[in-house]
């Protein structure tokens, strides 16, 4: 059976923690993460159990045994929601279409548009997604650089300052004139419709502006002793090797420090590998549309 997280089911869950499940869902400031630690238990158990306007889980109960937990989050708006865990106890993989099927049909119940999900590649998660709706408009791939970042901190190749809330419209424009159709699609035409479907990931953001126009954008995150970094550009090969390398020392001193470059982003891809990091993952980024209740509008008499 599979149903909403009850506060009646925190033993349960405890119980299946225990059982080192394994996180088929990957989110962009938790990438390396292939399951769940310690310290990690109780924002998982509040997260779960205190479902809001952000928040949803469902559960695959057999027998009072929880085999299974998909989590919900939304992103930066209500209309788009992002699946945050998909939590698995070993040898019960089956439950896992059930509850991408479930996840699937709520559009009603947490008033979202969109859905994504991304997912290794080698996973049959892919697949068991594919069959409950989903479709995939994106191929991500993690690259990784294990040891620690040696870069004399260089002059940046543009003068960068920190991202305003002015510059969001600037942004726009420089995604849509680099990332593809298809993705665009997905994401969001419209500036509504991408801004609501960005990630809450608290990072830090720089700018760059030439004559009234952002081209370059990188968001730099720091996560305990660990890195991450992702850069948007229209800017030539050059200047990107060095926004890279004014990236990673940025990030001096933190060891490993990822970056997540898209499928299209491949001159970024060759400048990773030139600076002695290695491709640890791929991703497929899939998307389902959600069907959400419209109320018609009804007559009613007027009042005397």
């Amino acid at each position: 059976m599979i149903r909403s997280l009850r506060l009646a089911d925190v033993a349960a869950l405890l119980l299946f923690l225990g059982k080192s499940p394994i996180n088929e869902a990957r989110v962009r400031d938790r990438l390396s993460d292939k399951g769940w630690e310690l310290g990690s238990v109780f924002p998982l158990l509040k997260g779960c159990l205190v479902s809001g306007d952000k928040q949803r889980s469902f559960v695959c109960v057999h027998r009072g045994l929880i085999q299974g937990l998909v989590c919900l989050r939304s992103c930066r708006g209500p209309s788009a929601w992002e699946v945050e865990s998909l939590l698995l106890a070993p040898g019960h993989e089956e439950c896992c279409l059930g509850l991408l099927e479930r996840v699937g049909s709520a559009g009603d119940e947490i008033g979202a548009g969109r859905l994504f999900l991304r997912v290794e590649s080698n996973r049959r998660t892919v697949d068991m997604a594919r069959q409950a709706g989903f479709s995939q408009h994106l191929t991500e791939f993690l690259y990784r650089l294990g040891e620690e970042p040696r870069v004399e901190p260089p002059e940046p190749p543009v003068v960068l300052r920190p991202k305003l809330s002015a510059d969001e419209y600037g942004l726009f424009r420089l995604y849509s004139a680099t990332v593809p159709l298809q993705v665009r699609s997905v994401e969001g035409m419209t500036f509504e419709e991408w801004h609501q479907s960005r990630d809450r990931v608290a990072v830090r953001e720089l700018v760059f502006g030439n004559g009234g126009e952002i081209t370059a954008w990188l968001r730099i995150r720091p996560e305990g002793i660990a890195g991450q970094f992702d850069i948007v550009t229209d800017l030539g090969s050059t200047d990107l090797g060095r926004l890279v390398d004014y990236c990673l020392s940025v990030l001096s001193g933190r060891n490993p420090v990822y970056c997540l470059a898209p499928e299209f982003q491949q001159q970024l891809m060759l400048i990773l590998e030139e600076r002695g990091f290695r491709q640890v993952a791929e991703y497929c980024c899939l998307s389902k549309q959600l069907v959400v209740r419209v109320h018609e509008p009804q007559l009613v008499p007027l009042s005397a």
